[in-house]
């Protein structure tokens, strides 16, 4: 079986396939100019305008697939649909804590990851 898709939760996704479905082919290079202004146009609406600078991110690709990546902890955290208030708080102590779970950032790796940890 197939997993369900949900709208609405994370922007960036929501972005990235609806241009899939409009037939975008992830090897033309106005396809990755238009990631970096649909990226940017979404995060003018969810975030002030002063938090903007911290988007920092790249897209790897080839002809089968691509990847956004983020390459410091804020916009790894947008790109995932979490939206920090405080981003230069969270910036500088490199990890996050929401609910139960803590992200953190590896900046050799560009990765982020997560630990539940107990309440």
């Amino acid at each position: 079986m197939g997993r369900i898709y949900k709208w609405n939760k994370n922007p960036f996704q929501d972005f990235l396939i609806m241009g899939m479905w409009y037939g975008n082919n992830i090897a033309d290079k106005e396809f990755e100019a238009d990631i970096y202004v649909g990226f940017s146009t979404i995060l003018e609406y969810l975030i002030p305008e002063k938090d903007s600078q911290y988007l920092d991110f790249e897209i790897k690709k080839n002809n089968n697939y691509f990847k956004v990546v983020g390459k410091n902890i804020i916009t790894a955290l947008w790109l995932s649909g979490i939206f920090p208030k405080n981003p230069k708080t969270v910036l500088n102590a490199n990890e996050f804590i929401v609910k139960n779970i803590k992200y953190k950032f590896d900046s050799k790796t560009n990765r982020l990851t997560h630990q539940f940890i107990k309440k």
